[in-house]
C-alpha cells in the first residue's frame, strides 16, 4: 500500500475516533441522567408515583447551574442508589431534595 494511501487511512481513522470521542463527551450527561433516572424508578417504593418522581428528578437537574454540577449530583445519586435494594419514602424524599448534595 503506498504511503499516501496509508496516511489517508490513518487520517480517516483519527477523524472517526475524534468524532466518537466528541459525541460521547457531548451525550455523557444525558446518558448518565437516563441511567440514574431508570435506577431510581426501579427502586421506588410501592406507593410512589413514577410520573411525579420523574418530574421532581428533572426539576432537580434543571435547577443546577451547569453541566459539571449536574454530573456531580448524578454521580452522588448513583452511588446512593447503588447501595440500596428498595427505597423507602423518607429515603426517596431525601434523595430528591434540591439542596441535598451528599448522601
Amino acid at each position: 500500500m503506498p504511503f499516501r494511501r496509508r496516511l489517508m487511512v490513518v487520517a480517516v481513522l483519527a477523524a472517526l475516533a475524534m468524532t466518537a470521542y466528541l459525541t460521547s463527551s457531548y451525550y455523557s450527561a444525558s446518558l448518565t441522567a437516563h441511567v440514574v433516572e431508570q435506577a431510581l424508578l426501579q427502586k421506588l417504593p410501592q406507593e410512589a408515583d413514577p410520573g411525579l418522581v420523574q418530574i421532581r428528578f428533572q426539576k432537580i437537574l434543571s435547577s443546577l447551574p451547569d453541566r459539571q454540577a449536574r454530573l456531580q449530583k448524578l454521580l452522588s445519586m448513583s452511588q446512593y442508589l447503588e447501595k440500596l435494594q428498595q427505597l423507602t419514602p423518607p429515603e426517596l424524599d431525601e434523595l430528591l431534595r434540591k439542596d441535598a448534595s451528599t448522601f
